[in-house]
């Protein structure tokens, strides 16, 4: 259930997370985040600025912030509401390493997942070559998915800027 994707794990480790329950609980998790949205390049750009000021910076206002009594009509927040706010940050700025931890994890195990597939299918290519070049009639069955495999894979190598003939560098 995907509403049990966040729940602190128990002694006995739930079941493998599948990537179509990951989804799911990501899409309601997004939905329980507050002012989750999107931005674009040109509104990235446009905070940030304000939202990249130096560290000691932002401590030194939020000193005068909760000094000064005019803070709440120039900021439209008191000094209090504005340090709550800088710990707001800090917190979700955990949230944010975890879950950039989490998608390099996830990134690392499906690279892991595509090398093990790809060298699979690379020892195919090589071996029905081989197969091909000794004139084995019993595989000849083997030859339109052979040449389909050739003509992809030749394909690959000229858009790398290899030509033709060059071997792919192992």
């Amino acid at each position: 259930m995907a509403t049990e994707l966040l729940a602190p794990v128990q002694a006995a480790p739930p079941a493998v997370a599948e990537p179509e329950m990951l989804v799911e609980g990501l899409r309601q998790l997004q939905q329980r985040i507050p002012g989750f949205t999107q931005l674009s390049v040109r509104e990235k750009r446009s905070r940030a600025r304000a939202a990249n000021l130096d560290a000691e910076f932002i401590e030194s206002g939020l000193h005068a912030a909760e000094v000064w009594r005019d803070t709440q009509l120039i900021a439209k927040r008191s000094g209090e509401e504005l340090r709550q706010e800088q710990e707001e940050i800090r917190r979700w700025e955990e949230v944010i390493v975890e879950l950039r931890a989490i998608l390099d994890g996830i990134e690392a195990a499906n690279l892991k997942r595509k090398h093990r597939l790809g060298t699979a299918i690379l020892q195919i290519y090589r071996i029905l070559g081989i197969y091909f070049r000794r004139s084995r009639p019993e595989d000849a069955y083997m030859r339109p998915y052979y040449e389909r495999m050739r003509r992809a894979y030749q394909a690959t190598q000229q858009f790398r800027g290899r030509k033709k003939n060059e071997p792919a560098a192992e």
